[in-house]
């Protein structure tokens, strides 16, 4: 179909996504617009059923895909430097394509090299400076060669972003300069990098983050030398949303490991607290009554830990279903027992903005409630985030003193980089949490950093970068 022709869908049925114009169409809410029929209608289907967005992958998906393949070619002594590329190097929380730099003066044996790794079903390219292959798990990776003089360059081009590379073209052109993969050209003289920091310097700036590279005000905070100090994985110091097999009778899923595999796992990543964070009890499952024994049993159970394990603080939480009506799904005395909660959406996605909003604020409001988790509710290639009323949550947030969680889950990543960064116009505070079932998804921690990092969160935005005698203030302990 023509512009015209989407623009006037899109407004007469408030799409905002090809999954609206699917949902509209088969429920024949098309066919009565003027201009429109029953044909135009299956017509508008038939198109949707063919077409086929780009595949993404989540970024935890192709991390340790990319890991190998840099591990394999940096095996090789004519490898100076190997360096990921693009969405990927940038930290999205989807990615296309792996890319990857290479630093080396002799390109050929590198291709060669690259060309051998095990994983590899199918050579797309082996040519001079460049090597493109599909994995056998469907992924393509490209392996892009500088000599190590110009590496600087090709690992500042083509991480990207293409609207960041696009603001710093124009502002070259105003100093007589013109940028390329190769270096930079200024007054008939091709100047070579070896690294980034000498690029953006040559351009008069602070070199920046990748994560932060999107043309969201990075380049007039770099040449104004005011780019924040965003936060690092060394940072922090514990993590507290983290589902065990304890047998609660959960609302959602149970995890796999016990309270001593989390702690000890806990303690092998240097964290000062960790939190015990299982689902509560389902309400349409257990009485008022049968939810608060359960609590009681496994708060007995924690607290003896805490009064055995050394070298690590134990928080007695639970992550509590915000209800269809606003209301928690634990009783108060159950509430009371615990350190602290953990509160999040879990049904009714499909709520309109203002009802998704006020279920927020109703969690928000509560005394017993201490951070909101996945805020947006979003999973990352399957459910898009609910609608809610974002700068009145994030009063709200900052008026309560409710923590606001980036979750590190790989399908979530949640609160996004752009929700992070406008949270932090209102002075929100976040928590970096893993949600994990599994302690070897504890690892995902630098996920949910990169998140931060995207949106320009610094070290004191992030509750859990607190010390203990500190981060404590926040919980009933």
């Amino acid at each position: 179909m023509g512009p015209k022709t989407a623009y006037k869908l899109a407004t007469n049925l408030k799409l905002k996504s090809l999954s609206d114009l699917a949902q509209k169409a088969k429920s024949k809410k098309i066919r009565v617009l003027p201009g429109f029929g029953q044909k135009s209608e299956q017509e508008i289907l038939e198109s949707l059923d063919k077409f086929k967005e780009p595949t993404r992958y989540l970024l935890p998906e192709v991390f340790p895909v990319a890991e190998r393949i840099l591990n394999h070619l940096k095996k090789l002594k004519e490898v100076k430097i190997a360096e990921p590329l693009g969405s990927l190097r940038r930290m999205n929380p989807t990615v296309g394509d792996i890319d990857i730099a290479v630093a080396s003066n002799h390109p050929k044996t590198v291709i060669k090299h690259f060309t051998a790794f095990g994983e590899i079903s199918k050579v797309l390219e082996a040519g001079e400076r460049k090597g493109s292959v599909i994995l056998k798990n469907g992924m393509q990776i490209d392996v892009l060669i500088n000599p190590p003089e110009s590496f600087g360059s090709l690992l500042q081009h083509f991480t990207g972003s293409k609207n960041h590379n696009i603001k710093l073209r124009e502002l070259a052109l105003k100093k007589k300069m013109s940028v390329s993969d190769y270096g930079i050209r200024y007054k008939g003289q091709l100047h070579e990098f070896e690294g980034e920091e000498e690029f953006y310097q040559f351009l008069g700036m602070d070199w920046i983050v990748p994560e932060m590279r999107e043309d969201t005000g990075e380049i007039e905070a770099a040449l104004g030398y005011k780019l924040p100090k965003v936060i690092g994985v060394r940072d922090v110091r514990g993590d507290i949303h983290l589902h065990s097999s304890y047998p609660i009778e959960p609302s959602h899923d149970l995890g796999k490991d016990s309270f001593e595999e989390i702690i000890n796992k806990a303690k092998s990543l240097n964290y000062e607290y960790v939190g015990l964070s299982d689902h509560s009890s389902g309400v349409s499952t257990h009485t008022k009554n049968q939810i608060i024994r359960i609590i009681e049993k496994r708060t007995k159970k924690i607290e003896q830990l805490k009064s055995s394990v050394k070298n690590i603080r134990i928080l007695n939480l639970l992550e509590i279903d915000i209800l269809t009506n606003g209301q928690l799904s634990v009783p108060k005395d159950g509430l009371k027992m615990l350190d602290g909660a953990i509160a999040g959406i879990h049904s009714s996605h499909s709520q309109d903005k203002k009802t998704i909003t006020s279920r927020l604020l109703a969690a928000i409001r509560s005394p017993y409630v201490q951070v909101i988790s996945h805020p947006t509710g979003r999973l990352l290639n399957a459910r898009e985030s609910y609608e809610a009323d974002w700068p009145f949550i994030f009063r709200e947030c900052r008026k309560t003193k409710t923590v606001l969680e980036i979750n590190a889950h790989p399908n979530r990543m949640d609160l996004p980089d752009t929700l992070v960064r406008q949270a932090l116009e209102y002075q929100v505070k976040f928590i970096i949490n893993t949600d994990s079932h599994d302690i070897a998804q504890m690892d995902n921690m630098r996920f949910g950093v990169a998140v931060a990092r995207r949106g320009w969160a610094q070290k004191r935005d992030v509750a859990n970068t607190l010390p203990w005698v500190e981060f404590r203030k926040l919980f009933n302990v």
